[in-house]
């Protein structure tokens, strides 16, 4: 049986939106797909939970500067291209889907090897160094805007194509508030803090908060957390939840202070998770404002949903500054307030929020200018690729 294979890894950014795509493949090339990731990634729980087979290669990470460490992943990388190429083989791949990170790189070049069809998907607004890297050797190069294009060196531009970034269909459902199915018990936070569905009414009674009319913030540094915006709920969280019922993703490093946090909310008006799985869509439906890091797929979630945004995106210091980039896209096109001041501290986080919490006119512009920023899933598009290669290899068979 010839088998579909994603790839990617590193963040739930290249992990999530992964999954959107699979989800829109027909069935029969759902059971036929399998994800290759990094053996010590954390894409492994994400996958399996999701009912994908994953298989773990070496991977390194991939520096634009000098250290030392490079010459050690050199050989993680070169190893990892030969345990993709047997694995390749061994599933008789009929195309590969990359979302991009570092166990990207081995993937697509034994896919490459191989002469196995390769599609590559950047959801940033520039590419990676792993794009730059993998684009070379991609039949298809999908990336989220029409400016990219000009991005990648002219002998590869024919293979560029505009797919927008895909997004779980679960953020376009039903309205805020509906989801969770009635009858269930509250949902809880698990050992490791992720939160799972336990279905009640409304999200906040799955949560285990009394339904409000009051606003809701939905505070979240996606999948891995986000150190400066914990610290800074943790300085007003007492402040904060005497004006709106607050929502926190704090992320496994932060997962540590929900107790505290909680014990300085006002009582019933804080709720703080590692991470949230299915509920997730449901919860940023019902948020009336979204405090959030600038990575592209958390962007895109907001703007389906329609929800006004306040986007801190990482420093230069962190990161290559594509959130940055990001947040400034997005926020220039009215969907989003975009707070990355270098002086940037607690209180000036409390009062950007206070003041968008007591504009709901602004709030109602935000909504609606991500909504038409969204345009259609990017799910969609990339699955049709996938598909058109798949069917054109089993006709050849």
């Amino acid at each position: 049986m010839r088998h579909v294979i994603f790839t990617g890894g590193g963040t739930g950014g290249h992990v999530y939106p992964g999954i959107a795509v699979w989800r829109t493949l027909p069935e029969h090339l759902q059971r036929r797909t399998v994800w290759v990731g990094s053996r010590n990634g954390m894409e492994r729980e994400i996958v399996e939970h999701a009912g994908i087979p994953f298989f773990g290669v070496s991977s390194g990470k991939l520096r634009r500067y000098f250290d030392l460490e490079n010459v050690v992943d050199l050989f993680r990388v070169i190893a990892g291209v030969f345990q993709a190429f047997r694995l390749l083989a061994a599933l008789n791949a009929a195309v590969v889907f990359s979302k991009g990170g570092f166990v990207a790189v081995p993937v697509v070049l034994a896919a490459r090897l191989k002469r196995v069809p390769v599609i590559i998907h950047e959801s940033d607004g520039d590419p990676g160094l792993a794009t730059r890297i993998t684009a070379r050797w991609a039949d298809h190069i999908c990336v989220a805007y029409s400016d990219m294009v000009e991005l990648f060196p002219r002998r590869l531009r024919d293979r560029v194509v505009v797919t927008g970034n895909p997004v779980r269909s679960a953020f376009f459902g039903a309205a805020a508030g509906t989801g969770a199915g009635p009858g269930a018990p509250p949902a809880t936070a698990t050992g490791d803090g992720a939160v799972h569905r336990g279905a009640a009414h409304g999200v906040l009674p799955a949560l285990g908060l009394t339904e409000t009319t009051d606003p809701v913030i939905l505070i979240t540094g996606g999948s891995l957390g986000a150190q400066q915006l914990n610290e800074w709920v943790a300085a007003i969280v007492g402040e904060l939840t005497r004006e709106a019922v607050v929502i926190h993703q704090t992320g496994d490093h932060g997962a540590h202070m929900i107790p505290e946090l909680t014990g300085q909310a006002v009582p019933g008006r804080y709720f703080g998770a590692a991470t949230f799985t299915e509920l997730f869509p449901a919860v940023l439906r019902r948020a009336d404002l979204v405090v959030a890091r600038a990575g592209a797929g958390t962007i895109w979630e907001i703007a389906v949903t329609g929800r006004p945004a306040l986007l801190v995106p990482l420093s230069t210091a962190a990161s290559r500054g594509d959130q940055i980039r990001n947040a400034q896209r997005y926020g220039a096109a009215g969907a989003a307030e975009v707070l990355d001041r270098p002086d940037a501290d607690a209180e000036l986080f409390l009062q950007r929020v206070r003041q968008l919490l007591h504009d709901s006119d602004r709030r109602a512009e935000m909504g609606a200018a991500a909504l038409r920023w969204a345009g259609p899933n990017g799910a969609e598009r990339l699955a049709a690729f996938i598909v058109a290669l798949a069917t054109e290899d089993e006709e050849t068979q």
